[in-house]
């Protein structure tokens, strides 16, 4: 292996150095009142400042102060000893470290403004804001050529910007501007299911959920039950809980009859998460057919386990006759045939491991569902159910008042 060159190494330094003097964050203000960020170059008379959507000239004589990146950390660090620690405050902080050009202090403060919103729930008026201010974060993670990109594009690069080290500011300005991107609902759709990174779907998923289009809602409960990832599948149900209504249970109970078990096990997972009491009943009702109509795993048809019997009854008969002369005599020849009667079964048999499984799951639903294990045997399920549904019924005890001497 060779050691580099003395020339390649100075031309890293200097473009390490470039790199330096670009990621630099300036503050020019001007006397029009204009506010410029960026890296600064003095040449002459005037300064160019370099800023994310490109470089403006500016003269001398029209700046009204300038004060480096140093000096824009210590006036934050100012503002922030002088308010309380809020999730209003964090938001605030976040808005004007955006405003020095100060991008790791941005995503900073952010990230704390989120984490307070975990413990204390954030009014209307504050989450407007704070989705407001995410939805204008749009420079800080596309640049400038991929901002006017077609749609498919920049839904594809901002989702590139989700994985295990995105922090939750960033993970939420990427979902608020797919959210409110205009005509992203296919592009969505398709990373959701063809985007290789359970991450990126997720928040594809999230996005959709929010977004006003008609059939998005449908569109992450069918999802529930058909992503190949556990992760992805409950973060699909976590989404539409709080939104899931009958229609939607009674949609999704489809799936209770599919002839795939997997899909049959997914779908009692889904209705058990989604935690709606009416798909106690349709649960119930479809465990006597937890074995019917599945195709086995290997294919169906001649790959799967099949069974053959055939009971036939045979019976001998004289269909015809052929008449024959010999020597002036005529001979009656019978043509014999045989009748056959009975049954021929030919069933693919689906195994009682799988149909078990089946039902456990099932089970597992119905106890989440309603707080209640319904026993093992799905026959007694609908005794089971008719209790549940007269404890429901059942009016509650008076309160007793206690009598004084």
């Amino acid at each position: 292996m060779h050691s580099p060159s003395p020339r390649s190494r100075l031309v890293a330094l200097l473009a390490l150095f470039a790199f330096a003097q670009a990621a630099s964050a300036d503050e020019v203000r001007l006397h029009d009142g204009r506010v410029l960020v960026g890296s600064v170059t003095k040449k002459g008379d005037t300064l160019e400042v370099a800023t994310r959507d490109g470089v403006v000239v500016v003269q001398s004589q029209e700046v009204k102060s300038h004060l480096d990146e140093t000096a824009l950390r210590q006036k934050l660090a100012e503002r922030q000893r002088a308010l309380p620690d809020t999730t209003w405050s964090q938001l605030q902080l976040a808005i004007e470290a955006r405003g020095y050009g100060l991008e790791p202090e941005l995503w900073r403060h952010l990230d704390r403004a989120l984490a307070k919103t975990g413990s204390a729930p954030m009014s209307d008026g504050l989450q407007r804001q704070v989705r407001d201010f995410l939805a204008r974060l749009e420079p800080e993670l596309l640049p400038r050529p991929l901002r006017q990109a077609p749609v498919g594009k920049r839904v594809h690069k901002l989702l590139d910007g989700v994985h295990a080290a995105t922090s939750p500011g960033k993970a939420a300005a990427i979902e608020e501007l797919l959210v409110r991107m205009p005509d992203a609902d296919q592009d969505l759709r398709h990373e959701a299911r063809r985007n290789t990174a359970p991450r990126q779907r997720i928040v594809a998923l999230a996005s959709l959920q929010r977004r006003a289009l008609a059939g998005n809602d449908r569109f992450v409960l069918r999802t529930a039950i058909l992503d190949g990832s556990d992760e992805v599948r409950d973060a699909a149900i976590a989404l539409a809980r709080p939104t899931a209504d009958g229609d939607d249970i009674a949609y999704m109970a489809a799936g209770l009859e599919h002839a795939n078990a997997k899909v049959r096990m997914r779908t009692a997972d889904a209705l058990g998460g989604l935690g709606r009491p009416e798909a106690l009943p349709l649960l119930v009702q479809a465990a006597p057919r937890a074995g019917t109509g599945l195709v086995p795993a290997g294919g169906g048809g001649a790959n799967g386990d099949r069974g053959h019997i055939a009971i036939i009854n045979q019976q001998a008969y004289i269909r015809d006759f052929d008449v024959e002369v010999a020597q002036a005599a005529f001979i009656a020849d019978p043509k014999i045939d045989v009748l056959q009667s009975g049954s021929v079964l030919d069933v693919t048999v689906a195994g009682t491991i799988e149909i078990r499984t089946i039902l456990v799951r099932y089970r597992q639903a119905l106890k989440q569902l309603a707080d209640n294990d319904p026993g093992e045997d799905p026959r007694k399920w609908p005794e089971w159910l008719a209790r549940q549904a007269a404890s429901a019924a059942a009016p509650a005890p008076a309160p007793t008042t206690p009598t004084g001497r």
